[in-house]
């Protein structure tokens, strides 16, 4: 697998995120819409309709709505992500803390027009990812730095169709902005030393030079930079079916969204000469420019996703609430990237399956200032044992949560949320190197509500 096409993987591949860090759901996506939600693992989603913030799941909850309604907050998120593992060199590929700290805001308005139609609006976001490598780490050209922010901005309107029946539909704007960097590491040494050891190197020329030059590379040498900014469109619809107030049950469907990167930015400091720039990508080092930059494009499609969800109240004070969520993440097999004259500077074969989330939770309504829950969750990971990297080492991830909201009046509260996540220890292969991964999350959450 070369690495002028791994940088990509952490790229734009992690396309979608208001501030982004470590995935903390599976592949490279994010939940963190609410602080409500992040207090019973997002559980029921489809089917509650305690706050603003459950319309950017499913814009037919805005027929629940009786008067205007703001919910305004922010998820903190604390990963603790460690890599471990050897290179053929005997440098050290260690690496603790490779994902940042972040807030990841969101906003959301439900406005009623009357008994059967209401309208909402929403900033949120729905992927991510960040990691963060030093710059003379050994195994840079893997690793790096890769920061991303986005933002997902929704438009949504709902009709009532009957007492037991409503429908709605939003219209999805995802601003995608991102950041890469890729260092040489050891690989020049390694790559040199792979040249060196092949039977016709005494009598090739070109191999003793490309040898030379990959050796002469030092650690924090920056074999790639690539920046860009892009929009993409959706859609996403949903269906609430109540028995009475106290039963619902729902149906979300997002859309697949299109991200064109054509106005990217790449670098790279290695050597533009025709003949060691061939060499470099033939065996697998990013293209080089010399320093200088380029232009370049690359398409990338966030794949769809649909929700089935109920909440039941099963007692006056009590209720549960579940949900099972399937992202067509096999929509996302390639990435290719282009420079204007046509080349490729990068290519890869992704190879995403899809993947479930299940959860479940449950609420307390203990009196008319109090409601606490509780959650619990299961991410299926949709990356391929063989396709892992230090910028995504994605796993399967168990989350425990649990909240309150503490209302002030009828019109004012305040949510509140924490969650732990654990994944499970993975170990995989990426180049010449071979790695341990393991992670872990505390995020912590809180949202300001008022009703008009």
């Amino acid at each position: 697998m070369s690495q002028k096409t791994r940088f990509t993987k952490s790229a734009l591949a992690v396309a979608v995120a208001i501030v982004s860090t470590q995935a903390w759901s599976a592949g490279f996506q994010l939940n963190e819409f609410s602080s409500s939600g992040l207090g019973r693992a997002y559980s029921g989603e489809g089917a509650i309709a305690d706050d603003a913030g459950n319309v950017s799941r499913n814009p037919a909850l805005i027929t629940l709505f009786d008067r205007p309604t703001f919910s305004g907050g922010a998820v903190y998120v604390n990963p603790d992500v460690s890599i471990s593992g050897t290179s053929p060199s005997g440098q050290s590929v260690d690496a603790g803390n490779i994902a940042p700290n972040a807030w990841v805001p969101n906003i959301h308005f439900v406005a009623p027009i009357n008994e059967q139609f209401g309208w909402g609006a929403s900033l949120t976001s729905n992927y991510g990812l960040a990691t963060e490598f030093s710059d003379n780490y050994a195994a840079g050209s893997m690793g790096g730095k890769t920061d991303l922010t986005t933002a997902n901005m929704n438009l949504s309107g709902a009709y009532r169709l009957s007492n037991s029946w409503s429908f709605g539909l939003g219209f999805n704007a995802v601003y995608a902005k991102a950041k890469l960097e890729r260092y040489a590491g050891d690989l020049g040494l390694l790559t040199a030393a792979q040249l060196r050891a092949r039977p016709d190197f005494a009598t090739n020329q070109n191999l003793q030079a490309l040898a030379g030059y990959a050796g002469s590379l030092s650690n924090d040498t920056q074999i790639a930079r690539l920046k860009g900014d892009a929009w993409g469109f959706g859609w996403n619809a949903g269906i609430l079916y109540e028995i009475d107030k106290n039963n619902r049950y729902a149906l979300t469907y997002r859309s697949e969204v299109k991200v064109k990167f054509d106005d990217g930015d790449y670098r790279s400091s290695l050597t533009n000469n025709p003949l060691i720039n061939a060499a470099l990508t033939a065996n697998g080092l990013p293209y080089g420019t010399g320093g200088a930059t380029i232009g370049g494009s690359l398409d990338l499609n966030l794949p769809e996703m649909w929700e089935v969800s109920g909440y039941n109240r099963v007692a006056p004070q009590w209720a549960v609430h579940y949900s099972l969520t399937y992202t067509s993440w096999s929509q996302f097999q390639e990435l290719k990237a282009t420079g204007n004259d046509g080349q490729t500077l990068f290519q890869k074969e992704e190879n995403f399956k899809d993947a479930y989330r299940i959860a479940l939770g449950t609420t307390y309504y203990m009196d008319d200032a109090w409601t606490l829950r509780a959650g619990i969750a299961y991410d299926d990971s949709p990356v391929p044992a063989s396709h892992r990297s230090i910028s995504i080492p994605d796993q399967d991830r168990l989350w425990l949560s649990t909240g309150a909201t503490y209302a002030f009046n009828k019109d004012a509260s305040v949510d509140v949320g924490v969650s732990y996540m654990h994944g499970q220890k993975v170990k995989f292969t990426e180049g010449p190197y071979t790695f341990s991964s393991e992670g872990k999350a505390w995020l912590y959450g809180a949202n300001f509500n008022y009703a008009f």
